[in-house]
């Protein structure tokens, strides 16, 4: 049946509570009453695509599955919000530019490991490679970037680095030409990540609330922004914290402007509004 036709009954009060219930014990996410509609719109998709009457079959369709199911990945990825930008919140990249790698450079290392911890679809990793390639560009020091997210839709977006071209209007016109290959014809209206921009980049997927994090280095700058507001407290404790396992001595962790660890306890040394510090370099 058509979706644009089909009516589903409305998510009733108990089924909210459900579907609410499983987000956070999957991934962490802590949806409020307030979000009732948006997980409503958000799953209606899918149950009408799985030919279900309702979301209570939808319920119990899930309730069927193993847990590392492919099915409850979609539901993940359903109500996982990916808002992302090209140099989105760009003191950031001017800090890393100016500040971090000055003094990370004092402390003689040959190969920088970031990890961007919530990479939704690959603008900000490449854009941190963007930044890396062209700061770096005079000195003998490698980098490479983990990118990681719990969906995987987005990841294959993310792997594939193709862009509408409309996006280039929010990168500086430095990055142009070094950043982006432009379509013609009848991809004319696309961009695609350079190969030298795109090879220190690797995309996994993670889930941010499973603990230990299955990943072999530590990391000098960790970026985990724009994630943290779907977290409770407690739960941003537990990612803080794993966070700072994560992260070399010496390190830095940049979380967006609108995160804060000031009122959570963690291990994180506060160094300037929503930038933290790992040891004493700086």
């Amino acid at each position: 049946m058509n979706d644009s036709v089909q009516q589903l009954p409305l998510l009733t009060a108990e089924q909210f509570e459900y579907f609410r219930k499983r987000i956070f014990d999957l991934a962490g996410i802590s949806l409020s009453t307030a979000k009732f509609d948006l997980l409503q719109a958000r799953l209606r998709t899918r149950v009408i695509k799985l030919g279900f009457s309702d979301y209570q079959e939808y319920r119990h369709y899930l309730e069927s599955q193993p847990n590392n199911s492919n099915e409850w990945e979609i539901f993940v990825n359903l109500l996982t919000t990916n808002k992302t930008d090209w140099f989105r919140e760009p003191k950031h990249f001017d800090f890393i530019r100016n500040t971090f790698l000055p003094q990370w450079m004092k402390e003689k290392k040959d190969h920088l490991n970031v990890w961007c911890a919530a990479s939704s679809t690959g603008e900000e990793p490449y854009t941190l490679s963007l930044v890396l390639k062209q700061s770096l560009k005079d000195t003998d020091i490698s980098y490479s970037i983990d990118a990681t997210d719990i969906d995987s839709k987005v990841l294959k977006i993310a792997q594939n680095g193709v862009y509408p071209k409309s996006r280039l209007e929010q990168v500086p016109s430095q990055f142009h030409a070094a950043g982006f290959c432009l379509g013609t014809k009848e991809i004319s209206d696309w961009m695609k990540v350079r190969k030298e921009i795109k090879a220190p980049v690797s995309f996994h997927r993670l889930n941010l609330i499973e603990f230990p994090y299955p990943l072999k280095k530590t990391y000098d700058l960790i970026l985990c922004r724009n994630v943290l507001i779907y977290f409770n407290s407690e739960t941003i404790t537990k990612v803080a914290e794993g966070l700072f396992n994560q992260a070399s001595n010496n390190s830095i962790l940049i979380t967006s402007h609108s995160e804060s660890l000031q009122n959570v306890k963690t291990s994180w040394r506060y160094l300037y509004p929503s930038i933290y510090a790992k040891g004493n370099l700086f």
